[in-house]
């Protein structure tokens, strides 16, 4: 064989080694590359599984909302229980296996949010929310907790796939680096380019339904706002007359505890009106505040007059201390936190205020048994309550929360401490000016009843 022959062959054995090389480093990459598809499949299934778990949530949620009868009509009840169901029949049609731990959670999450909307739309709307509470939020926690550990094995997946196959391709790129790049380029190009597609397609879809979950929250803050708006001008004229009607003293024991039980309950309500006005404000960033001066010994004796009128004890020792922010949402934290006292604290309950490092510092303490320690990192988040129950009358878990933002706002804050077997709520909020110190404006302690 000449030498010309034997170079042919040569070239022809090189080319066909490299050829082969890059068929492998090829197919190589392409597995890799169907894995890391697959893995973020899956990946992705598992985020929409765990999105859609929380739009049902939310939805079911949503139900037992409008299933308060003395806030909602029939057609509202409806669109909402309809609402949840199709959110419920969604998560229903997820694949999971029923003996995987995902799977389990989920059927538990989807059955027992049936029964909450099946009992919503009866209008026993208080079964619901006792329902939603103690079963249906820690099956969702259970699913989310399965659907987070998933994601967290199929993030590793893709990035030990991916670290895999950028190792094959380092390893023989110099044999391949000048041969059939363009080829390997275009076959990845074109079966890249269908999932993208696809992706694109799955996340306008999900983007949609975001968009119509946004909508659909708007209108409920909208709802609240209004109603919200609409009560508290009746609340205020029947609170203001079973006050006026309180003072007088030609009445019967019996009609004097009637008006105390409507001015209690109105009082209660009309708190409860403004902490959801004020929640709807500050999500929607619309609420302003006041920078004036404000005689904080008048703001207390303001809140506790009518609690003492209903036989409340309740021992305020107050200086006259001048403070900056608004008068409004400074006597609406005041009020928060000796209603909150009066409902879970102790027999009781003091107030006290002083000057402390150039600012007020307001303590509303009781003797009661104080924040479980789990409860301790949550107490001023939202629709959070100190007891076991999630719902009680008079509240609906908005106080501390509304309190603590509000004071911020003003410049000052609210911070729950247990000192001495007294559990205290402290408001700290930045002096205006120093004014004369007269004499101790104390409200002389009335025993209830």
């Amino acid at each position: 064989m000449t030498w010309s022959g034997r170079a042919v062959v040569l070239l022809l054995t090189i080319l066909a080694t490299v050829g082969l090389i890059g068929l492998g480093v090829l197919l190589s990459n392409t597995v890799g590359a169907a894995q890391v598809a697959a893995n973020a499949r899956a990946l992705h299934a598992t985020n929409a599984t765990l999105g859609a778990a929380g739009i049902a949530r939310a939805g079911v949620a949503q139900a037992v909302f409008f299933a308060f009868e003395s806030i909602s009509d029939g057609d509202n009840l409806e669109a909402a229980v309809s609402e949840a169901r199709r959110n419920l029949d969604a998560v229903a049609t997820v694949g999971l296996s029923p003996e995987d731990a995902a799977g389990s959670a989920l059927s538990e999450f989807v059955e027992t949010g049936y029964q909450v909307i099946d009992l919503a739309e009866r209008g026993m709307w208080a079964e619901a929310d006792r329902l939603r509470t103690e079963q249906l939020e820690p099956a969702f926690t259970i699913l989310s907790e399965n659907l987070h550990a998933r994601q967290t094995e199929l993030a590793v997946l893709i990035s030990d796939s991916e670290r895999a196959a950028g190792a094959i391709s380092r390893a023989v790129f110099v044999a391949i680096a000048f041969l059939i790049p363009a080829v390997t380029i275009l076959v990845f190009w074109f079966v890249m380019r269908g999932r993208i597609k696809k992706s694109r397609q799955r996340e306008a879809s999900m983007a949609a339904r975001v968009k119509d979950e946004r909508r659909l929250n708007k209108a409920k803050d909208e709802l609240i706002a209004g109603l919200s708006h609409e009560l508290r001008t009746p609340l205020t004229t029947i609170l203001g007359f079973s006050e006026i009607l309180l003072e007088r003293h030609d009445l019967h024991q019996e009609d004097l505890e009637l008006l105390g039980l409507i001015n209690a309950s109105s009082a209660d309500l009309s708190r409860m009106v403004n902490d959801l006005l004020t929640a709807a404000r500050l999500d929607a960033r619309a609420l302003t505040t006041q920078s004036e001066e404000i005689d904080l010994a008048n703001e207390v004796a303001a809140v506790v007059r009518p609690y003492l009128h209903q036989g409340q004890a309740i021992d305020v020792r107050v200086l006259p201390i001048a403070v900056r922010g608004d008068s409004l949402h400074v006597r609406q934290i005041i009020h928060n936190l000796v209603s909150n006292a009066l409902r879970y604290g102790g027999e009781n309950i003091v107030i006290t205020a002083a000057e402390r490092s150039g600012s007020a510092l307001l303590l509303v303490a009781d003797n009661g048994p104080g924040v479980s320690p789990d409860m301790e990192d949550a107490v001023f988040h939202r629709f959070v309550h100190r007891g076991r129950s999630s719902l009680v009358a008079g509240s609906v878990g908005l106080g501390l929360a509304i309190s603590k933002e509000l004071a911020v706002k003003m410049g000052g804050t609210v911070q729950y401490k247990r000192i001495g077997g007294w559990t205290t709520f402290a408001l700290r909020l930045p002096l205006y000016e120093t004014v004369p110190v007269g004499p101790s404006r104390h409200l002389e302690t009335v025993e209830a009843g």
